[in-house]
């Protein structure tokens, strides 16, 4: 049975909705998942705040230094502690005390020679981030971004 013009021009035209059916099917379905991919791209941008802890300032009588006659010298350091979020803050809290103890140890340890030179002072930094950063007990462990001198005398 031969096909008549009036059969082919249905079939053609059915396999032009189909086509159309599922390409707008399609182009319906990429942008309803587009807005979300781009929700989750700006959450994961989200700017942190920096968190700072404020210690109160040290006073320290420093060792004489054995090539010059550096005695009595005293040494006033104020300092601020940058952490990654406030649970570490907390931490740093609840264990001030021993922290304090650390940086007190560590700052009576310095020699004034060294001290007057800007590499010992960063030199300083990195040994009370090194000493502070650790695991405090099972729940708190410290990592410290960044030591900050507020004041810093030696007299």
């Amino acid at each position: 049975m031969p096909t008549t013009p009036k059969k082919v021009n249905i079939l053609n035209l059915i396999l032009i909705l189909i086509t159309l059916l599922a390409l707008s099917t399609a182009a319906y379905l990429w942008f309803q998942n587009q807005p979300k991919t781009k929700a989750k791209k700006q959450d994961e941008i989200t700017i942190v705040s920096p968190v700072f802890l404020t210690l109160k300032p040290f006073t320290v009588s420093l060792p004489a230094s054995e090539d010059n006659g550096d005695i009595n010298k005293i040494l006033y350091v104020g300092m601020v502690l940058r952490v990654a979020d406030e649970d570490q803050k907390t931490a740093l809290l609840e264990y001030l005390p021993e922290v304090r103890s650390d940086i007190l140890f560590l700052l009576s340890k310095q020699y004034v020679s060294k001290l007057k030179q800007e590499t010992g002072k960063f030199e300083l930094q990195e040994q009370i981030k090194n000493t502070l950063s650790r695991q405090y007990d099972i729940k708190h462990s410290v990592k410290i971004d960044e030591v900050l001198f507020t004041d810093f005398i030696i007299r």
